[in-house]
């Protein structure tokens, strides 16, 4: 197979350049001949233009689309007819597919790949803090942070501790292999910047309150805190409460699972798996057969027909004039507005009030607005 990214001098910056960079180098990681230009190669396989609105429609070899922002009715009239002599319009969303399907384009020739990120990006670590002292008797329940640096995982978590006494949890979340910036001796000056940079403020002891509370809410902080003494007393001012280490535990481990879920949303989202879902749908497209693949974009979504009302055929406005179907006639306006394409929606209400031959009880407002 012989890629050309076909990159015009317009999109030739920034984000869009980007993409090029990024499938041209993963192309030749797969051993797949690739180059990029600003025009289409008659010697290629696959011409896949960098993006839709730059193409000028005259048909190469197989072409595909790269298409994102049809946000206008112009765009959408520009697109429809290019498609006539593309093999393949790749959208970055399903939501973007089958609002083109359902607008019109057909919708054997349409298809999405999620977007990728560079995985470069450092992980935003939860930042836990504590402000107090620690006394002989043990009232601050600091033996909780032993047992949490064992159940926790420190790729989510980080500590910031201020007080005297917490040596031997400063240590030992250390040697688990925690982040952790540890103030031994209050200083004020410190202390004001210290509690607005917290994600949570956090208190386990169980002896009437603590002012690090206040303080963490006058700041916006968010609170982990027994429910006790002057605590009570700030009106939703404890976030999450817990009595006892297993509950303090279980917090912290649905704050891990939250994280994680963000971070699972998008893990495979990688330059290499969004090149090789293109050349999945480009060896479909050589070939004309099935091929397996893993992913539920891409190819996959090019076989997955949608089945969509086609607005603008007359047999659909018979059928809604016919029966009266409040229902279809609001999905209609619905998919107008959907696109903001104003000028179509004023042409679509004057073809309905000629299809109709009567009265039709909205206004501008209900349309435009």
């Amino acid at each position: 197979m012989k890629v050309n990214i076909v990159l015009y001098k317009e999109n030739d910056s920034w984000i869009i350049e980007k993409f090029a960079i990024e499938m041209d180098k993963n192309l030749k990681i797969l051993k797949i001949q690739s180059n990029i230009s600003n025009k289409p190669d008659m010697n290629a396989d696959i011409n896949h233009h960098l993006i839709y609105h730059s193409y000028n429609g005259l048909k190469s070899t197989i072409d595909t689309l790269m298409i994102t922002h049809v946000d206008s009715f112009n765009k959408y009239v520009f697109l429809k007819k290019i498609m006539q002599t593309t093999d393949a319009g790749i959208c970055m969303s399903n939501e973007t597919m089958v609002k083109l399907e359902k607008m019109g384009i057909e919708s054997n020739k349409t298809c999405y790949v999620n977007p990728a990120h560079d995985g470069k990006f450092v992980i935003k670590k939860i930042t836990i803090g504590i402000a107090s002292r620690i006394y002989p008797d043990g009232r601050k329940n600091e033996v909780y942070l032993n047992k949490l640096a064992k159940e926790i995982n420190p790729l989510y978590f980080k500590f910031k501790i201020i007080g005297n006494g917490w040596e031997p949890q400063v240590k030992y979340l250390i040697k688990n292999n925690f982040e952790v910036e540890y103030l031994p001796e209050f200083d004020y000056e410190k202390y004001t910047k210290f509690i607005p940079s917290l994600d949570f403020y956090l208190y386990m002891g169980s002896d009437e309150g603590q002012m690090g509370f206040v303080d963490a809410l006058a700041a916006g902080v968010k609170t982990i805190v027994i429910p006790q003494g002057y605590h009570l007393d700030a009106k939703n001012g404890i976030i999450h409460p817990f009595n006892s280490y297993n509950e303090l535990k279980n917090i912290l481990l649905k704050l891990q699972d939250e994280k994680e879920t963000l971070i699972s949303s998008v893990v495979d989202w990688n330059w290499y798996n969004y090149t090789k879902k293109h050349v999945e749908i480009w060896q479909y497209l050589i070939d004309g057969e099935k091929i397996n693949s893993d992913f539920p974009d891409g190819v996959n979504s090019l076989w997955e027909q949608t089945e969509y009302d086609e607005i603008f055929e007359k047999n659909e406005l018979s059928e809604l004039k016919k029966n009266g179907n409040k229902q279809k006639l609001h999905k209609l306006i619905y998919l107008i507005k959907t696109f903001d394409i104003v000028g179509l929606a004023k042409q679509f209400k004057i073809f309905l009030f000629k299809s109709f031959n009567v009265s039709l009880v909205f206004s501008d407002q209900y349309f435009f607005q």
